[in-house]
Parts: structure tokens; sequence; C-alpha cells
């Protein structure tokens, strides 16, 4: 699975980087609009599942991933510098 910094011209680019993070409470309608027309959209939310607790990723919230891995019995793999890097393998660790 590509990180999403390998990721070919994604739309989420193209938008003030705030947007992917919001305060607790604000309107993720925008963002989740943005995500609905990106080609990368079921990868990066696949990769959010797996490796994201904050930010919107693939159209998907915190608590939106968060109710998938418990549903399918995800461990959250936080990615370290060096897995960003591409010089290691991710650190597994629970919610």
């Amino acid at each position: 699975m590509r990180s999403p910094r390998e990721f070919e011209n994604p739309l989420c680019a193209q938008v003030d980087g705030d947007a992917w993070f919001p305060e607790k409470g604000a309107n993720i309608i925008g963002a989740q609009s943005i995500c609905h027309k990106c080609p990368h959209r079921t990868e990066c939310a696949e990769w959010g599942i797996k490796h994201e607790v904050h930010g919107i990723w693939g159209g998907l919230s915190a608590n939106d991933r968060r109710l998938i891995r418990r549903k399918k019995n995800i461990i959250l793999e936080v990615p370290s510098i060096e897995e960003w890097l591409g010089n290691a393998q991710p650190r597994k660790s629970l919610e």
C-alpha cells in the first residue's frame, strides 16, 4: 500500500492543509466532497484506516475510521519517521 505522499496529483494537495485536520465538531462536508471526487479516495481511506488517528482520509473522519477498525478488528499501525521516509516497517500499537 502506498502512503498518501506517493499519490500523483491528489485533489487534497490543492486545498489548505487545515481542511484535512479540522477542530473537533467542525463541519467536514467540504473536505469530504473533495475526497469524493479524488481518484485516490479508496487508497487514501485504506491508508487512513490502517495508519491515521487524526484528520480526514479518503473522506472518512477519525470517528468513521475508528468504527471501521473496531468492526473489522483492524489494529492501528502507527508509521514511524523511518517508514515515512521508506526505511523501516511500521510500528504496531493499539488504540
